[in-house]
């Protein structure tokens, strides 16, 4: 009876064994996203939030060396004259690096860091979502800082708002440039996201006395000081759903993705964008494609000839030429990101633990210097 028990067990282990080197090798030549929503973040209690925020909390105290530093900006540098809005907090760090948040001051308008007199004259005007804006990055990481230190002869207006998509990102370009002399737009258009709207939102946002509001801080504390309890379970949880990628790569084979963004409605909005633009005589017009986290999992598969058969990355591949197709039919010159970021040995060490966070430091610089090459230097 012993015996059979013993040859059970060993049975059992011998399994485990071979269902994880299975795993392994089919992670060498098939990649993408980790299954974290369904095996971490559903067998468990608590808002979507405070999920993402453990997860944050567990990579990073097993990463202690990938982001020991940051730039903590001090904020009494700031001259009074500068910025004309008080100090915020972003309240970003447990969602991002896990180690510091990301205080700013605002400007007239509630964007960050914008100098009030770039309202009325700059060289180039950024508009997007948190990617622009640079979230959870103090300067000078951010991506406007970065762009500046490639080129100290040109001024930006970052208009760049969290959680924003293409109509109220066209409504802030509208109304809030209205009065404003630039010579060119960089308009970015974020993978992951910013499909997520309808024109018909339009007259609305037109509507906003302010596109965001932050609240005033007193204190400055730039760490994260959120801890979490982790358990055995909670790691074997977080090892499983980032060992069956690979095989659920493969599945994705089988299913069909939804067109996520409305080709038609883009146009409209981008016709609006383009009177406005004549209207005012702006020649140069770009809309650069920031690839998206989802898509850059699946990197591994591109050396082996499977990336652009997987039906995600085909959703995604749809979509990246309906944003190119409309944008030039309305006078930009689109810009694709992709390149610079899935050819990377590793191209998710853009990412905070490689997690599907915003940019860090790297990501912003490699955005800046792609901006830089494709379009800064061939400005006039």
């Amino acid at each position: 009876m012993k015996k059979i028990f013993l040859i059970n067990i060993l049975v059992f282990f011998c399994s485990i064994l071979f269902i994880y080197v299975i795993l392994e090798i089919t992670n060498i030549f098939v990649s993408g996203p980790p299954r974290y929503y369904e095996l971490v973040y559903n067998l468990e209690k608590g808002d979507l939030r405070e999920k993402k925020e453990r997860l944050v909390y567990y990579k990073k105290n097993i990463n202690l060396n990938e982001e020991s530093n940051f730039s903590q900006y001090e904020i009494n540098s700031y001259d009074s004259s500068d910025f004309s809005g008080p100090i915020v907090n972003a309240n970003c760090g447990s969602l991002e690096s896990g180690l510091h948040e990301l205080y700013f001051k605002t400007d007239k308008n509630g964007f960050r860091e914008n100098k009030d007199n770039l309202y009325n004259n700059t060289d180039i005007v950024l508009i997007g979502d948190s990617f622009t804006m640079s979230i959870c990055e103090n300067k000078p990481l951010d991506l406007k800082s970065q762009l500046i230190k490639l080129n100290k002869n040109l001024s930006y207006l970052n208009l760049g708002i969290h959680g924003v998509n293409y109509v109220k990102q066209l409504s802030v370009l509208a109304n809030i440039t209205e009065n404003t002399n630039f010579d060119t737009l960089i308009w970015f258009f974020y993978e992951g996201n910013d499909y997520e709207d309808n024109i018909s939102n339009y007259n609305s946002y037109n509507n906003l006395k302010r596109y965001q509001s932050h609240s005033k801080v007193d204190e400055i504390n730039y760490f994260v000081d959120k801890k979490f309890k982790i358990s055995l379970f909670y790691k074997l949880k977080v090892l499983l759903a980032e060992k069956v990628n690979g095989i659920s790569s493969l599945v994705k084979y089988f299913k069909k993705y939804e067109i996520l963004l409305d080709k038609d409605d883009y146009n409209k909005a981008l016709q609006i964008s383009q009177k406005y633009l004549d209207k005012k005589n702006i020649k140069n017009r770009y809309i650069y494609y920031i690839p998206s986290w989802q898509r850059l999992t699946n990197y591994k598969s591109k050396k082996y000839g499977l990336y652009n058969n997987n039906p995600q990355i085909k959703q995604l591949n749809h979509l990246k030429k309906t944003v190119k197709n409309v944008s030039e039919k309305n006078g930009f010159v689109f810009i694709d990101g992709e390149e610079i970021f899935i050819n990377r040995v590793n191209p998710l060490n853009v990412f905070h633990y490689e997690l599907n966070t915003h940019f860090n430091r790297l990501g912003y610089k490699i955005l800046a210097e792609d901006i830089y090459n494709k379009i800064v230097k061939k400005l006039n």
